[in-house]
Order: C-alpha cells, then sequence, then structure tokens
C-alpha cells in the first residue's frame, strides 16, 4: 500500500517536474529593417499554394529580397515593402489607348473575359520576346505599364481561372521581369566597361 502511494504520487509528480525542468522560450525579437543600398529596394513576394480540389489557399509563403531598382514588378503579388510606387518609380496601369498601341489593335482591358485575357497575356509576352532586342528603357516601361494593366485585371477575374490558365498568367508575368531584369543588368555592365 505504502509503494501504490509513492507511486501515485511519482505519476501526479512527474508532469510537475517536467515542466519545471524545461527552459522558457527565448523571447522573440524582431529584426531591424536591413539597410537598403542606393540604386536598390526591397520587395516582398507572396506565394500562394492552392489546392487544386478546391481552389482555396493551402499555404501562403513571404519572401523579401533586394532588387536593383525598377525591377519590382507592377501590380502583382511582389510590392514595394518600404516605398510607395509613386516614391520607387515603378510603373502604373496603362490607358487602354496605350494598351491597344502595344498591341496594334484596339483593346478595352476592363472588358476582357478570361479566355481573353490568357490570350493578351500570350501575345504580349511573345512581343515582348520579339522586340526587345532593339528597345529603349522607354519601350521596357511603357510594356510595364502594359503588364500592370493586365495583372490589375487578373486580379479582378483570378478566381475564374483554372490552375493551368493561372499558371501560364504567372508565367509569362515572370519571363517579363526575368527579361526586363537582364536587359537592365546588361546596361549597367555596359556602362562599366
Amino acid at each position: 500500500m505504502k509503494n501504490s502511494r509513492l507511486l501515485a504520487t511519482l505519476l501526479l509528480a512527474a508532469p510537475l517536474t517536467l515542466a519545471a525542468q524545461t527552459k522558457p522560450a527565448p523571447p522573440k525579437t524582431t529584426a531591424s529593417p536591413t539597410p537598403v543600398k542606393p540604386g536598390t529596394e526591397q520587395v516582398t513576394e507572396v506565394t500562394e499554394d492552392l489546392d487544386p480540389n478546391t481552389g482555396k489557399v493551402i499555404r501562403r509563403t513571404t519572401r523579401t529580397t533586394t532588387v536593383p531598382a525598377g525591377t519590382a514588378p507592377a501590380g502583382t503579388a511582389t510590392r514595394p515593402a518600404s516605398a510607395s510606387s509613386a516614391e520607387t518609380g515603378t510603373t502604373g496601369a496603362a490607358s487602354d489607348t496605350l494598351v491597344s498601341d502595344f498591341f496594334r489593335e484596339r483593346t478595352a482591358v476592363a472588358k476582357l473575359t478570361g479566355p481573353q485575357l490568357v490570350d493578351a497575356y500570350s501575345r504580349f509576352i511573345e512581343k515582348v520576346r520579339e522586340d526587345r532586342r532593339s528597345w529603349k528603357p522607354s519601350d521596357w516601361e511603357r510594356a510595364a505599364s502594359v503588364l500592370a494593366s493586365l495583372n490589375g485585371r487578373y486580379e479582378q477575374l483570378r478566381p475564374t481561372f483554372s490552375l493551368d490558365d493561372k499558371l501560364n498568367i504567372r508565367s509569362a508575368q515572370a519571363e517579363f521581369q526575368a527579361l526586363r531584369t537582364a536587359r537592365q543588368i546588361s546596361g549597367q555592365v555596359s556602362e562599366k566597361l
């Protein structure tokens, strides 16, 4: 009987002794923002993984990076972390006239349906691939504003797109940013030589 009381006391006391032996969690510290070098900006990118069956977000990943100024995509999930678009010089959305001029056909972005928007992204990236070698910085800005207009319409229609369409649109957005950044880096290297 004496042993059973001792056993019961030990079983009750064991969780309390374990809790007393654990180390308290260190206090959370928030890191101060890293200094941004001139000619660069911090960009926060949010990536969402969707459940293919329901289309709901199952994982959201946020990443902050430092990139050359002006390479942040306009109107997509990536936004400047510490400055407004007016301060960073990020291009705004283009008017329908500018979009029509870019595509060389009358285009009203606000009236594009889902399939028409997917086609517009496809035509956009094809034109960028074909014409980019002769573009000046102003041409890149114009193309970026056209992309911003398409991205604005995409945000309005995003729930209606299939996963394949979303992937095609995101790949066109990423390819444009890669081509634009490559051109900017190439120009910076040429200036230094």
